[in-house]
């Protein structure tokens, strides 16, 4: 009986070992916060992530930030800030209350994309040039791309997330920065980097920012852990069930995993 009970003592021991360990190898990227715009330091995975999940569904801008001058031009531009007059910006539109502030605001960039709104888009992670075809464009060039989704969590949790992109991405998650990366990882399903994120019980905002200058441009991202028991919206085509199940799950009592089963109902 002792043997059992010290063979199952061991058996959980190492089961937490291992989670743990995996935790740790898998972070392999450490967020500057003294120097925002600072590309990785760590060596580079170049994983093939091609035969997992992904996000295919965003809320992004209905058109690109055009004549960029380039990634490297534009990276350090706060694009939201510029159109809006700082009504909106990265930081704030990360939040939930950001982000339900920036619903019927327009941005205006007369000479980079002109009045720019929220829509529902889909993309196909094994394109090479989603951030164009998303549009129903060719190869683009010179542009920037916002997208957004908001993960609802029934409890506080840390996770780790992967990105593919090329170029220039920056992702923030609920108002903070969590990374920032001027190198494209090669391949449109390639992950150079692990990100840790902690995201909170109830609705979590993510953007996604990626800058291109030339050749492929593509924006992809999962969870490579913590994903599990996560609802992401938005789920439908519909933009008005995107904004309805963020405004719904900040209400008092407001449940996520239900509101968003309910709005699936609802579209049958």
């Amino acid at each position: 009986m002792k043997l059992l009970q010290f063979s199952t003592l061991l058996m959980c021991v190492m089961v937490l070992i291992f989670g743990v360990s995996y935790l740790a190898t898998a972070q392999n990227y450490t967020f500057d916060s003294a120097d925002p715009l600072a590309d990785p330091t760590e060596p580079a995975l170049n994983r093939d992530d091609s035969g997992e999940t992904w996000i295919t569904k965003w809320l992004a801008l209905d058109g690109q930030v055009t004549n960029n001058g380039g990634f490297a031009v534009s990276g350090p531009i706060d694009w939201l800030d510029e159109g809006t007059s700082g009504a909106v910006t990265q930081e704030s539109i990360s939040t939930v209350d950001g982000l339900l502030a920036a619903k019927d605001v327009t941005l205006t960039l007369p000479d980079n994309g002109g009045g720019l709104n929220w829509g529902i888009f889909d993309i196909d992670p094994a394109d090479g040039n989603n951030m164009s075809t998303m549009y129903g464009l060719g190869d683009e060039s010179n542009f920037d791309t916002y997208a957004i989704i908001v993960i609802g969590s029934s409890n506080n949790r840390d996770a780790v997330i992967a990105a593919a992109h090329d170029d220039f991405a920056q992702i923030w998650v609920n108002g903070d920065k969590v990374y920032n990366n001027s190198v494209w990882t090669g391949a449109a399903q390639q992950v150079d980097y692990d990100i840790p994120i902690s995201l909170n019980k109830g609705a979590n905002v993510l953007l996604y920012r990626c800058g291109e200058s030339g050749g492929s441009d593509y924006y992809n991202l999962r969870f490579a852990d913590g994903g599990g028991g996560l609802s992401i919206l938005p789920e439908t085509d519909n933009v008005d069930d995107f904004w309805r199940g963020v405004t719904t799950a900040v209400e008092p009592g407001g449940k996520l995993p239900t509101i968003w089963g309910d709005i699936k109902r609802q579209n049958r």
